[in-house]
């Protein structure tokens, strides 16, 4: 699958189990230049969301400025407050335990990583990232299968994402990660790290899209 055809999968996924989101409407003309390029297209579909029932949240695009759940000014309020958020990263969302989403915007291998998506962990401290994805769509398609595992929408996240029946599993501690990675995001160098455990640095993160 081509990451667009990813993210007309995500968008009907969404619509098939509409009850366990909320979505704010589409994103307007001037707030979508708030947004990076990479994440317009979901955000002329709505304007930030709360996912698997507040699971997963993507922020609105604009907001006061002294608001940290939006686009427009949740990275520089995050760096404001001394998280260690590299400076080519735009925040965008935050993942179940209240780590926040960002996606690169800076320089890259862009054939290899498109919209590479990293997750700042709860720290204080210089290495606190993790590399999750090499574009904002494949991280959709791993976050939308995994929230579903062992839910009665596991079933209708397999069938539309097409995933292989080797890789439906019931739970996580059932998942080959490494299998799921290889068929999701062949370019990821390496298993997602945890950012607790297997922290990278900014300058880590730069080392690893460079190549």
């Amino acid at each position: 699958m081509t990451d667009g055809d990813i993210l007309r999968r995500f968008l009907s996924f969404l619509r098939e189990t509409e009850n366990e989101h909320e979505f704010g409407p589409p994103a307007s003309a001037a707030e979508l230049v708030l947004v990076p390029a990479p994440l317009q297209s979901l955000y002329r579909e709505m304007n930030g969301a709360a996912l698997f029932d507040g699971d997963l949240l993507f922020f609105m695009a604009s907001g006061p400025r002294d608001e940290d759940g939006t686009v427009q000014h949740a990275s520089r309020l995050a760096r404001e407050a001394e998280w260690p958020i590299p400076q080519e990263v735009v925040l965008f969302g935050r993942d179940t335990g209240g780590e926040v989403l960002g996606v690169w915007t800076g320089p890259r291998n862009s054939a290899k990583y498109p919209s590479p998506i990293v997750l700042t962990g709860l720290l204080f401290k210089p290495a606190a990232h993790a590399l999750l994805a090499t574009s904002f769509e494949r991280y959709l398609l791993t976050t939308t299968v995994w929230h579903c595992l062992g839910t009665d929408y596991a079933e209708a996240a397999f069938e539309t994402f097409q995933v292989p029946s080797a890789l439906r599993a019931d739970d996580l501690e059932e998942l080959d990660a490494e299998a799921w990675f290889a068929w999701s995001d062949a370019a990821l160098p390496g298993l997602p790290g945890d950012p607790y455990h297997e922290p990278l640095t900014g300058s880590q993160i730069r080392t690893l899209l460079a190549k």
